[in-house]
């Protein structure tokens, strides 16, 4: 259903000419409480691969609980000249009597949504545009050339398949409807969802992303509002324009030909917060699984990346692996976050000569404690990633750092919960030099830092995936001269907090004095883990180093 959208008969704004042409459209956007999606939302359509002076814009918002009417009208102001006109209507008007929560839907806001929709079509004909593009703010429609290829359809009403995900089996079309006007399912759905049939085909219901051609035939017939008197059915603006074409012999179809966008699940969240919490995850799990960019509006105001107060946060990554780039950035962009780019040593171009000439050398007696073997390559290129930048760090004189792998997931609310805990550090006033925002735990019954309810001690742990490193810290890592006496990172670490439990590499480092922390719960985790359909490790898959020989062979 339509997600969260509005009216308003307080401020109405016309910008733009008012000249026509026959290929001309008419984008409808009707907002409600999306200031969290809005730049994404509106940088897909800004993509369309379709003449913006041949494109008016449609704008109608209220009932907001945040600053969409803000948003909406910058980028009405700074779009203008580009597109053919723009029409913003904007109200302060901010809930239902009988709605409490953002996907809580009564009969008054249903009304509300038909008559909203009916005013777009009414704006569309009076304006003599050529065709009408619905999109809901809850629709992402990533593939540029999804209206000239609705276009090309030359059907009267044809929608874009649209759908969340490969597992969930909800999309922006019925392919049943019973004759009182609700949901019937039948075999040609699945059929159509899951392309197992490909074409354009005519189902009973579309709505949330569609395209209505006014010179279609019957298409004056069309209409979202008022209801026909005697009209029975429920009232719901998707079902009232589906009811309405079928009276008038007008087809609905369905195009799934080409992959044209996405939707995030519609949960019936009853807060704004749940909303956007949602939201977030959604898109984390898209452009995880599905390495998609998301674009941002040219038009707003971009916001201003953070640093938490870091000198810098490093975003450690292989040159041959861009498409792990490509999908962090876009994450940490999400994520308003502000990283340096760190070229990781790659341990596949690395050989036993490169080794020798570097003084790189395993430490004496060092074999996996699983699978019982030197080491390979892939993990002194990750030991040397970390080494290097300990080392930019002590060199430029930093004092604190974030260092973050290219195959992390940020948690739910990660920029607040992350500032919360680095207020709790500084608010304990605690001496750190390690602190983990992400890790694998080994061993279990750690104990809180005292008065801190997010904070532990760690003990013996596994990965590096995310941590904070203070200057004192990366001194104390690199005056053990580690490469000369080399294991995987992730055991350097907590050896050098003295958690280790081999106790002969532990007799090797002295002193064992890095004060280390860890966040609790952690803030970040692996995007994929082993087993799982896009793990990918390249520090496993990679060759063993050629062992020292034992001394009585030297």
């Amino acid at each position: 259903m339509a997600s969260l959208f509005c009216l308003s008969i307080l401020s109405l704004l016309v910008l733009g000419s008012s000249n026509t042409d026959s290929d001309s459209v008419l984008l409808v956007v009707l907002a409600r409480s999306r200031a969290h999606t809005l730049s994404q939302w509106l940088g897909f359509l800004e993509n369309l691969d379709y003449p913006k002076a041949s494109i008016s814009v449609y704008i109608q918002t209220d009932h907001n609980q945040d600053n969409t009417p803000v948003l909406l009208s910058e980028w009405a102001e700074n779009a203008r000249s580009e597109y053919k006109d723009i029409f913003l209507n904007t109200s302060s008007q901010i809930s239902y009597s009988l709605s409490t929560g953002p996907s809580q839907w009564d009969e008054d806001r249903y009304v509300h949504m038909m008559r909203l929709r009916q005013s777009a079509l009414d704006y569309a004909r009076k304006h003599s545009c050529r065709y009408v593009f619905y999109v809901d703010t809850d629709i992402f429609i990533t593939n540029p050339g999804t209206l000239r290829h609705l276009i090309g359809l030359q059907r009267t009403v044809v929608a874009p398949l649209i759908k969340i995900n490969d597992k969930v089996a909800y999309a922006n079309f019925w392919a049943g409807m019973t004759p009182a006007g609700y949901y019937k399912s039948v075999p040609q759905y699945f059929d159509i969802l899951n392309q197992k049939k490909v074409g354009t085909f005519q189902v009973p219901m579309v709505h949330s992303a569609l395209l209505i051609d006014l010179l279609g035939e019957g298409a004056g017939k069309l209409q979202y509002y008022p209801m026909r008197q005697g009209y029975e059915g429920p009232v719901d603006d998707i079902i009232h324009f589906a009811i309405n074409a079928k009276e008038n012999d007008i087809p609905l179809h369905i195009t799934n030909e080409e992959t044209f966008g996405f939707m995030p699940p519609r949960d019936g969240h009853t807060t704004m917060g749940e909303e956007v919490k949602g939201f977030f995850e959604y898109l984390v799990d898209h452009v995880i699984n599905d390495v998609t960019d998301l674009p941002r509006s040219r038009y707003l105001t971009p916001p201003t990346p953070t640093m938490f107060g870091f000198d810098e946060i490093y975003l450690i990554n292989l040159v041959r692996r861009p498409e792990r780039r490509v999908r962090i950035m876009a994450l940490l962009d999400l994520m308003g976050i502000k990283v340096k780019l760190f070229d990781a040593v790659d341990g596949r171009q690395l050989t036993q000569e490169m080794l020798d000439d570097m003084g790189v050398r395993q430490l004496s007696g060092y074999e996996d404690p699983y699978h019982k073997r030197a080491l390979k390559f892939g993990e002194i290129g990750c030991f040397l990633s970390h080494f290097r930048i300990w080392e930019e760090m002590v060199a430029r004189n930093y004092q604190k750092i974030l260092i973050f792998e290219d195959d992390i997931r940020f948690g739910v609310n990660f920029n607040s919960q992350f500032q919360d805990t680095l207020n709790e550090v500084e608010a304990l006033n605690l001496d750190w030099d390690l602190m983990y925002v992400s890790r694998k735990i080994l061993q279990k019954a750690e104990k809180w830092v005292k008065g801190s309810s997010r904070l532990v001690v760690p003990k013996y742990s596994y990965w590096t995936a995310s941590y904070m490193l203070s200057r004192e810290g990366a001194v104390k890592l690199l005056r053990q001269n580690p490469t000369q006496k080399m294991i995987a990172v992730d055991e350097y670490l907590p050896l050098m907090f003295d958690a280790h439990p081999n106790k002969e590499w532990s007799a090797q480092f002295e002193p064992r004095d890095l004060v280390a922390y860890s966040v609790n719960p952690l803030l970040i985790e692996p995007q994929f883990y082993i087993g799982q359909e896009g793990y990918i490790s390249d520090t496993e898959t990679s060759t063993v180093i050629q062992e020292p020989a034992p001394k009585d062979e030297l």
